[in-house]
């Protein structure tokens, strides 16, 4: 939660849950962050997060947003590569950029014009980035 817009959004989120359910929830989720796929998909990935405890989602919501792991990225000391999308807007791409600069030697590969989704909107890419990474 880094910036302002994240904060309000973060608290608003367990109040989301309460007053819509969970399927509701699930469903205004993924038509505002997941535009990229197609219907399909976006139901079936709102269903599995509708069949989710909402009393379990709202306090392992609170517990990420109350994480700070920003001070132990040095400790890192393995190769790490960060893949983002650049239309990301579930987690923005200021967050990879903290990362690859809190992580030395880390690797940020963007991927431009993917979002959230980028892990079956773009998976050919994700793959060759992955691949080239690994050596592959």
């Amino acid at each position: 939660m880094a910036t302002f817009r994240e904060k309000l959004e973060g608290h608003f989120v367990p109040l989301l849950v309460h007053i819509l359910g969970m399927r509701r929830f699930a469903k205004l989720v993924f038509s505002q962050g997941l535009t990229q796929i197609g219907k399909e998909r976006a139901d079936w990935l709102a269903g599995v997060m509708a069949d989710q405890d909402g009393q379990l989602m709202v306090s392992a919501w609170r517990a990420a947003m109350a994480f700070d792991s920003r001070r132990r990225l040095a400790e890192i000391g393995c190769p790490t590569l960060i893949i983002a999308g650049s239309n990301d807007q579930a987690v923005p791409i200021h967050h990879a950029k903290m990362l690859h600069l809190g992580i030395t030697d880390s690797q940020l590969v963007v991927i431009d014009g993917a979002d959230h989704a980028l892990i079956w909107t773009h998976s050919d890419e994700l793959m060759r980035v992955t691949d080239e990474f690994l050596g592959a």
